[in-house]
């Protein structure tokens, strides 16, 4: 049995209001090496909480979010 803690995301859960991104779609930048996605590259533009949500992800879907 899986816990929830340890349950991946659903990919149409969407995980910044700033610019529309999904979990699918940050999902699928990450495994095809293309993040950051075309014309959601600006990440200055998020606010706190969708910043510290997408680099949590980022480092989930295995990119090195330090950069």
């Amino acid at each position: 049995m899986t816990s929830a803690a340890s349950a991946e995301p659903r990919d149409e859960l969407l995980l910044c209001y700033c610019t529309m991104l999904t979990i699918g779609e940050l999902r699928a930048a990450c495994q095809s090496g293309r993040w950051p996605l075309r014309g959601k590259e600006n990440t200055g533009k998020l606010c706190t909480a969708c910043v510290g949500d997408l680099l949590y992800c980022l480092r989930r879907f295995g990119v090195d979010a330090s950069l």
